[in-house]
């Protein structure tokens, strides 16, 4: 997996960093490997928490975002202010005085296109999305699912799968899922092994609605920015000289001297 592809992928991507290992690297986004884990569920909301556990097991990162899906349409909500981050404690301040801390990612396969939107800049930039990777929503993909066994993940009772996703050249990724059948056989735990890590996405409070249409599009009156130095030269730029903000050179990565302890990742019986 393409780990830290860039600062920003590494934030408001971050919450995808799970698919990268699980459908190869792509543009930032929802893979359609993972978007198939959803089986049916073709509309719903929820909440997500992101997680990435070390080998030792511990909570390295944890990011709560709001998630929504309307057919092929993917929306993530993330606020960098709820995010918990060992190895890189200096992300929110790096970038709160830009106005990048509160962040919506939008995949559109439709369109070929993802839209990264910063609420508080009120501006967006779109980036393509490969044509094979937008294709593959669309397109029927091979996953087998071996069941392991029935296990209690988020307060359901669940088949525990393990997921083996094939690429176009045959090639298998592969992912532990929690299926709840009282939910729809909704995968309310998704766990992917990067290296010695462990990529964990809990989902809660799923509901079964179909979301807005509009919540699929950039907001209405924001600016679009060709690029990310654009919008850097431009609303974050201006963001700053209104808000008389500075930002701050990024601090060396450390270990932290204490680690705090965390569930188990869900690769045992709960």
């Amino acid at each position: 997996m393409k780990m830290l592809r860039t600062v920003l992928l590494l934030l408001f991507g971050s919450v995808f960093l799970a698919q990268a290992q699980f459908d190869g690297p792509g543009s930032p986004g929802v893979s359609a490997s993972l978007i198939r884990l959803f089986g049916t569920n073709m509309a719903f909301t929820a909440q997500v928490e992101y997680q990435l556990l070390n080998r030792s097991n511990k909570e390295t990162v944890n990011l709560p975002m709001s998630f929504a899906r309307l057919d092929n349409r993917i929306r993530v909500e993330l606020d960098l202010a709820r995010m918990k981050n060992e190895v890189r404690s200096d992300i929110l301040a790096q970038f709160k005085p830009l106005g990048l801390d509160q962040i919506i990612t939008i995949s559109r396969p439709d369109l070929r296109v993802n839209c990264q939107v910063f609420p508080k800049l009120r501006a967006f930039v779109k980036l393509p999305m490969p044509t094979n990777e937008a294709e593959a929503f669309v397109k029927p993909g091979k996953m087998e699912r071996t069941p392991l066994a029935q296990e209690k993940m988020q307060g359901f009772t669940c088949t525990k799968y393990r997921v083996a996703a094939y690429d176009e050249q045959g090639k298998p990724h592969e992912a532990t899922v929690w299926n709840a059948p009282d939910l729809r056989d909704f995968p309310v735990c998704i766990a992917i092994k990067e290296g010695s890590d462990t990529v964990v996405m809990r989902f809660r409070q799923v509901v079964f609605n179909r979301p807005e249409a509009s919540k699929f599009e950039p907001p209405a009156g924001f600016e679009e920015c060709s690029d990310m130095e654009a919008l850097k030269a431009g609303p974050a730029t201006r963001y700053m000289v209104k808000n008389k903000t500075t930002t701050k050179a990024p601090a060396k990565s450390s270990t932290p001297a204490t680690k705090q302890k965390t569930d188990p990742a869900p690769t045992k019986k709960k």
